[in-house]
């Protein structure tokens, strides 16, 4: 989920770390990672091992597709081990005080099957709708650093940005300086590391596997990713983002379709 390009070294180097262990305990892991042109040819491949997805689409479209692993640490602020939440961010030069003087204006998501991108702020945002609307128009990007480019650019007024996609932006996306940070989304279950059902018996031994390699990571691969740790979860833990998505649109979808 978190694969630009100026880290991909470094999240070729966690899956390597993950691939030496599974292979000493005599599974046949594969050396490399597969980016195929669309994710989800990868999430829906009948024989996934391992792949980190949107936890959305475990209660979603991958539902009874795979298994929950676990979720990275990223340390993200405000949030438990395993947890995460959004950065909602506009213009810097904008007057806005609150979200409040967003109402009518554009927002700016990276595609509405994002826990993060989307879901994220129509749970924020849905206490303010009237007669099930609050944005006038809703612009979707395809991801987190174009909707940042977005904003930048004044092709609209507000984002509601992944945490550490935020993160590698403050590092890796100029754009970024041209935004601030108007408010903070609740804390959610971190977008997690999923089996296939093909591979569901060795999820006791991919967790260990995954474990064990982020805790010997060195700071050269952990600083990059701002990875602190890894926590095993269940598939249960993410009904909760299907369950806010659903009780925040009860009276009307707060954004425009």
């Amino acid at each position: 989920m978190y694969d630009w390009p100026e880290v991909r070294d470094e999240v070729d180097a966690l899956w390597a770390a993950i691939a030496r262990r599974l292979c000493q305990v005599g599974v046949d892991a594969p050396v490399g990672l597969w980016r195929p042109d669309h994710v989800s040819e990868l999430w829906v491949a009948p024989n996934l091992l391992a792949a980190q997805v949107c936890g959305l689409n475990v209660v979603g479209s991958l539902r009874g597709r795979v298994e929950v692993l676990g979720a990275l640490d990223y340390g993200v602020e405000g949030c438990q081990p395993g947890d995460y939440r959004s950065v909602v961010a506009c213009h810097a030069g904008d007057p806005a005080d609150g979200l409040d003087d967003f109402r009518g204006r554009c927002a700016a998501i990276n595609g509405r099957e994002s826990q993060s991108g989307h879901a994220a702020l129509v749970d924020l945002i849905a206490p303010l709708a009237e007669g099930g609307r609050f944005f006038d128009e809703v612009v979707e990007t395809g991801s987190h650093r174009a909707s940042i480019r977005a904003v930048a650019e004044g092709r609209a007024d507000l984002t509601s940005i992944d945490a550490v996609a935020w993160s590698l932006a403050t590092s890796h996306e100029p754009a970024v300086d041209e935004l601030r940070i108007i408010g903070w989304t609740e804390p959610m279950p971190a977008p997690p590391l999923v089996i296939g059902w093909a591979h569901v018996g060795l999820r006791e031994t991919v967790n260990a596997a995954v474990s064990e390699a982020v805790a010997l990571l060195g700071e050269e691969v952990r600083r990059p990713l701002d990875l602190y740790g890894y926590r095993v979860r269940s598939t249960s833990d993410y009904e909760v983002l299907a369950d806010r998505l659903a009780a925040a649109e009860v009276g009307g979808y707060p954004v425009v379709a």
